[in-house]
């Protein structure tokens, strides 16, 4: 067969598999993930960029860095407030969100 032995064979087809199984589950998933963001998008007209858990890394590190001369500040400030804006405006979110989480939010 080739000059190879047969488990090279079996080890050659098995990453092959293993690879295209894992890229294929994945592109599937992210291709559902990006429906629902759509969906999402038409229904609202807008979209929560960030989870609870990013949300609260954004205002710690905003927090440590409280600068104002630090070049990334008002950015990060802007993307926070935008965040709070949305999920306040929107009734669905992309990432959980419950109602008691979105009420306790202050843009900054």
């Amino acid at each position: 067969m080739l000059g190879l032995p047969w488990d090279v064979w079996a080890t050659m087809l098995f990453c092959v598999l293993a690879f295209f199984g894992v890229s294929i589950l994945t592109l599937v998933y992210t291709l559902r993930q990006e429906e629902r963001k759509m969906s999402l998008l038409e229904s609202e007209r807008a979209l929560d960029t960030y989870s609870p858990r990013a949300l609260r890394d954004l205002k710690d590190w905003i927090e440590t860095h409280p600068e104002p001369t630090h070049p990334d500040v008002d950015a990060a400030r802007s993307a926070h407030d935008d965040c709070v804006d949305t999920l306040r405006a929107t009734d669905q979110h992309f990432y959980a969100w419950s109602r008691a989480e979105v009420d306790r939010l202050d843009t900054i």
